[in-house]
């Protein structure tokens, strides 16, 4: 099998902070983390300008998210192609296109055209950035990957707090919500501008290349050839529509129900990045503290999640659904990071395959979840289709345990077995 670990680059023993490419990839996440749902934010106003249907938002979360799946079949190879600064720097210059064009839409057709190759762009700046994380730093990359982690959350809480605060004022002041978007675009030009500067050899190519001819193959099948691979995407599969459902259409249900403007809609946003924000915190330091299997994690904050969900739903007043929304954040801060540990830990030697192939097919739901929702809603009202947002984090936490529990009991038997072959052996 082949080992997919990167040599290190270099012997540099310099603090991180004065590492140029750390500021870099910092406020890259921050940059991609805000711009990340700046369509679900934008919903309220689409709704207003061109007439967007439930079930037309869907679509657009959908292909956003369709889109994930075809960069992990295509994307890979076009990194290695390209290398990673120029990969960045065609990244975010078509990002910052794509906003200029989608805050220039006069039509809702226009938005969905542009949807699938906004979502590329920005899954391509998340692999770029872990790539370049990955080549760059060498022992600490893992606190890197924490920090930026935290710099991406912290985007998604900011920006669409901002975008919203935009959308109302700008119709205060008599200005143009497009504004809001040509922005954005600004934001992903100073990133290009950054990137183009960049020294070449700090962003290196490919580092995950197979040693032998045919590994990356034979990686591929041993992959697919394991039940708890496919188990890892069926629980991904159920965060993401959960997850994707509820950020595309919890401000939608609260504009219906409570009539609040498209500023609160987008508040709702970042406090459940917010919510992320502070679970990552606080997860992890429990993790460091208590060796608590991933299924067990999995199963615990989604039971937790569907609660919160549920709360965030039925809640009669906007305050206490916000603080609902925020704690869900919290419970579904733990799932992501829970089944990359988990999935890292049955494929050790091949993890570059699996969270590969674990990308697009974890982004289905994702897909899913804000067309299944739309449809729904569309004929039923949204507060009927956001209801199977939670419905799929009960199936996540039922899934989980029940597989934690089988496994759990293989491991069982497997060391009762051991215990008796070595116990025979002895008084042989």
């Amino acid at each position: 099998m082949v080992t997919t670990e990167a040599p290190p680059l270099d012997t540099r023993h310099e603090p991180i902070w004065k590492d140029p490419v750390f500021w870099f990839v910092i406020v890259l996440g921050v940059g991609y983390g805000a711009v990340y749902n700046i369509l679900p934010t934008s919903f309220p106003i689409f709704y207003r300008e061109f007439g967007t249907s439930l079930r037309q938002m869907g679509y657009a979360q959908s292909i956003f998210f369709i889109s994930c799946l075809v960069f992990s079949v295509v994307g890979g190879p076009a990194i290695s192609a390209f290398g990673l600064k120029r990969s960045a720097m065609v990244a975010l210059a078509m990002a910052g296109i794509l906003l200029v064009v989608i805050g220039g839409a006069h039509e809702f057709r226009s938005v969905l055209l542009c949807a699938g190759l906004y979502g590329f762009s920005i899954i391509a700046l998340v692999v770029i950035e872990c790539s370049i994380v990955s080549g760059h730093f060498r022992e600490g990359r893992q606190s890197v990957f924490f920090l930026v982690s935290l710099s991406d959350s912290g985007g998604s809480m900011i920006g669409p707090a901002l975008f919203g605060w935009w959308f109302v004022q700008a119709e205060h002041w008599k200005m143009s919500w497009r504004l809001g978007y040509f922005a954005a675009a600004g934001v992903m030009a100073f990133l290009l501008i950054w990137a183009l500067f960049m020294r070449s050899d700090s962003m290196p190519g490919d580092s995950f290349k197979p040693d032998t001819p045919g590994g990356g193959l034979s990686d591929v099948k041993g992959v697919l050839s394991v039940t708890a691979f496919y188990v890892a995407v069926l629980l991904e599969f159920c965060h993401g529509v959960a997850q994707g459902g509820m950020i595309s259409f919890m401000g939608q249900l609260y504009v219906a129900k409570l009539h609040i403007d498209p500023g609160h809609a987008a508040y709702l946003l970042s406090l459940n990045a917010a919510g992320i924000l502070g679970g990552r915190l606080m997860l992890s330091w429990i993790t460091m503290h208590w060796a608590i299997p991933e299924l067990v994690v999995i199963s615990v904050c989604a039971i937790a999640e569907t609660a919160a969900f549920l709360g965030a739903i039925l809640s009669p007043s906007y305050l206490g659904g916000a603080i609902m929304f925020m704690l869900g954040g919290v419970f579904v801060s733990a799932i992501g990071p829970s089944l990359n540990s988990y999935l890292g830990g049955k494929f050790s030697n091949c993890t570059a395959t699996a969270f590969s192939l674990f990308a697009g097919l974890g982004n289905v739901g994702a897909a899913v979840g804000p067309l299944l929702i739309g449809i729904i809603g569309n004929r039923l009202g949204v507060q009927t289709g956001i209801l199977f947002a939670p419905l799929f984090t009960t199936l996540l936490s039922a899934i989980a345990l029940a597989w934690f529990m089988r496994e759990k009991h293989f491991t069982e038997n497997a060391t009762s077995l051991q215990h008796e072959i070595a116990a025979t052996s002895h008084d042989e």
